[in-house]
């Protein structure tokens, strides 16, 4: 999907609303050469607003109503942040955030919803939107089966008439109240439509109380018009609020704060910006808070933004005057209404499943992305790299290969160098200093530059930690892809500043560096460390030592999964704050319970790095596969034949080990040569405090450190 042209504007799509998401489809569908696509979004999944009464029903899943926004926009070609906006710089053309630094764009999109008011800080009332907010309330509220026995839902509309049915379709226990200020509930449908709505609610047992306007609530209780209303807990589905940074950022905004836009969803203060959903009023064609016209906004948006950024005339969006409602009796059976006409029955609900699973499949149902391999002679093909190669860790050179460069380096060895080449780090006499320095680096593996400069710093910083080194200075090499200057410019601001805040939470001094234009983003450190004990040595285990692992492995299933568009969003996610976090602790606990030998698990994989310590010390070792944590999703990926293009390499370091128990071709099995990215440390423990080792280390944060296996006195074996 990449273009060949270099990028030379962005534009930045924030919020991953049902007009957002169909502008990363069409930009899949059709990439615009010199167009760069970034999605800034909240949530990793986007809930889709028309199936929620169906999910709370029970007729779908938690996949069926959420789009994937990682797996849309490898799709896309686009970059994709997890992260919540909290202003923007329209002068300077920047996305503000709490925790990290702006994000620049050339032209916005923004499509974020809403936030709740300030009547909703309690938790005895939950806002239904924005949803993604909701549904984890929701899960909470069911955990035990069903909700709570009393809830009250204010606001009569369409959406909570909708969900009190869903509610009690799936939970007839589960007594409900609806309140609502107008003095009749469903309005702005047609009065048969209305009429069939009101006969349902009555037979279901559903209380209406209209014509007062909820003033408190609290635990227990809703307060309408003087009248204490019973509740257990309270549903707010009346809508929500403009979040207050759109007014602060200087956009033009209406009355209620939501972005002012013109016919063509652009800003009418700031041409660059654009709008659409709930968090936007068009001046021209005002229309009611609705995922439907959402929907209808997408494809005018995406068409605008791609000739905004060409400098080709705008296209008109024409909102239709009456967006078609139609309302779940539960399942089964609907209502509609458009206008004064209305219909209902089965085939209604029939007719609503096929549009809305329709909308989705357009999100889930992508062509594939991986680029097809080039077409060679049978003479070479079998010798032709895969054409998706990892980043991180996994872009490694083989172990194999590695090693036969150093053998045929014949690399002298100075007088004051205290290790040999293997270790992680090489240690130095100068003067009466014992010094760690080590280099580390590799081309970008995520789309956010931020987390990515976040996550090279952890990983050139483990290989100090694993020495028992305290990291001191640092010199970095950053490489960046031939963009527009300013693009290139705000890239390696993004991606240093993640690193110099990770170098600061340490007490490292950042004190120099180069960088130089090439072909893909990448970072690399060299980091200088001070040893004021012996190091920690992967030649120093023991027979009898237990074996400890601070943190669980499987990035290189995870990253090359999202690299072809696999690997759920949530898994990324939950992958890049596994890597986005320090081992100081970590290699302190391990030296205070009596760790003499230490690796960190990267590239090589779990197996190779072991076999590497077991050959150094002249012991065995004896892994138990099943003991090894694993990330979510990993094991999975990897059953169904996602690896990291290093795989098959670091697979050659299983021979080493007798394997009992499985087959050679277990996940399981194969996971042990997963190539780490940032990955934890391996060590060696006395078996009398390697209990104690791990419940330290759970109570210090790293919640999958686990006992994995034991030091041998000769052989090398995994047990499956």
């Amino acid at each position: 999907m990449k273009s060949a042209a270099p990028p030379v504007r962005d534009i930045v799509l924030l919020g991953g609303g049902h007009a957002n998401v169909q502008v990363l489809k069409r930009f899949g569908m059709r990439p615009e050469p010199g167009l760069r696509l970034t999605i800034v979004a909240r949530e990793p999944h986007s809930p889709y607003t028309g199936m929620l009464p169906g999910y709370v029903a029970g007729a779908y899943d938690w996949d069926d109503i959420h789009i994937d926004l990682a797996k849309l926009a490898r799709f896309a070609d686009a970059r994709f942040i997890a992260a919540e906006a909290s202003g923007i710089d329209a002068a300077e053309r920047r996305i503000l955030f709490a925790d990290r630094p702006p994000l620049r764009y050339d032209v916005l999109s923004i499509n974020t919803g809403g936030v709740p008011g300030e009547r909703f800080a309690s938790d005895f009332v939950t806002p239904v939107k924005p949803i993604g907010r909701f549904l984890p309330v929701w899960r909470e509220l069911t955990a035990n089966g069903s909700p709570p026995a009393r809830l009250g839902i204010v606001g009569a509309g369409p959406g909570g008439v909708e969900l009190a049915l869903a509610i009690n379709h799936r939970y007839p226990g589960t007594r409900c109240t609806l309140l609502d200020a107008n003095q009749e509930i469903l309005p702005g449908l047609a009065p048969k439509a209305r009429r069939l709505l009101e006969d349902a609610l009555k037979e279901r047992g559903i209380a209406v109380v209209t014509g007062t306007r909820v003033s408190q609530a609290r635990n227990g209780e809703l307060i309408a018009g003087g009248t204490s209303i019973a509740v257990d807990h309270a549903l707010w589905t009346t809508g929500v609020e403009a979040p207050d940074w759109f007014a602060g950022s200087g956009i033009d905004t209406n009355a209620a704060g939501y972005v002012a836009i013109n016919r063509y969803l652009q800003s009418t203060s700031h041409p660059e910006i654009f709008s659409a959903g709930d968090g936007s009023h068009s001046v021209d064609q005002p229309r009611p808070k609705s995922g439907v016209y959402a929907v209808r906004q997408g494809p005018t948006l995406a068409e605008n933004l791609r000739r905004f950024a060409t400098g080709r005339r705008l296209r008109r969006f024409r909102a239709q005057r009456h967006a078609m409602a139609i309302v779940g009796l539960g399942v089964s059976k609907a209502v509609a209404s458009r206008g004064k006409y209305h219909a209902s029955g089965a085939w209604v609900w029939s007719m609503k499943k096929w549009i809305d699973r329709r909308f989705m499949r357009k999100f889930s149902e992508l062509p594939n992305i991986l680029e097809e391999t080039p077409k060679v002679s049978s003479e070479l093909r079998d010798d032709l790299p895969t054409t998706v190669r990892c980043g991180g860790c996994g872009a490694k050179l083989g172990a194999d290969s590695l090693n036969s460069v150093l053998n045929r380096l014949h690399v002298p060895v100075s007088s004051s160098t205290l290790s040999g080449i293997g270790e992680d780090a090489a240690v130095v006499q100068v003067g009466a200093d014992t010094l760690a320095i080590t280099c580390d680096g590799f081309r970008a593996m995520i789309d956010d530059t931020y987390r990515f400069g976040r996550v090279s710093a952890h990983h050139a910083l483990n290989d100090l930690f694993a020495m028992g080194a305290a990291p001191r200075f640092a010199l970095a090499i950053a490489t960046l892809p031939l963009m527009a200057d300013r693009m290139m410019e705000d890239d390696l601001f993004q991606m240093m500043s993640g690193a110099l805040d990770v170098f600061t939470a340490h007490g490292v001094d950042l004190v120099g560096g180069h960088s130089a234009e090439g072909a893909e983003l990448g970072l690399a450190f060299s980091v200088t460390g001070t040893l004021a004990e012996a190091p920690l040595a992967k030649g120093a285990l023991s027979a009898g030592e237990q074996l400890v692992l601070t943190r669980a492995i499987g990035t290189g299933a995870l990253l090359a999964g999202a690299m072809q568009g696999r690997t759920r969003a949530e898994y990324l996610l939950g992958a890049i704050d596994h890597m986005d976090s320090s081992n100081a602790v970590a290699a302190r606990i391990l030296r205070e319970h009596g760790a003499r030998g230490c690796t960190d698990v990267t590239g090589f994989g779990l197996a190779g790095h072991l076999s590497e310590m077991t050959r150094a010390s002249g012991t065995g070792a004896r892994i138990r596969a099943n003991d090894v944590p694993t990330l979510p999703g990993a094991v999975e990926l990897m059953g169904a034949g996602v690896e990291s293009s290093l795989q098959a390499n670091n697979q050659r370091s299983l021979d080493d080990f007798e394997i009992s128990g499985a087959d050679a071709d277990a996940p399981a099995l194969r996971m042990l040569a997963d190539p780490q990215t940032a990955g934890g440390l391996l060590a060696g423990v006395p078996s009398a405090t390697a209990d104690s080792c791990i419940r330290a280390l759970r109570r210090a944060g790293y919640a999958t450190a686990a006992l994995v296996g034991e030091v041998t006195p000769f052989d090398l074996e995994i047990v499956v």
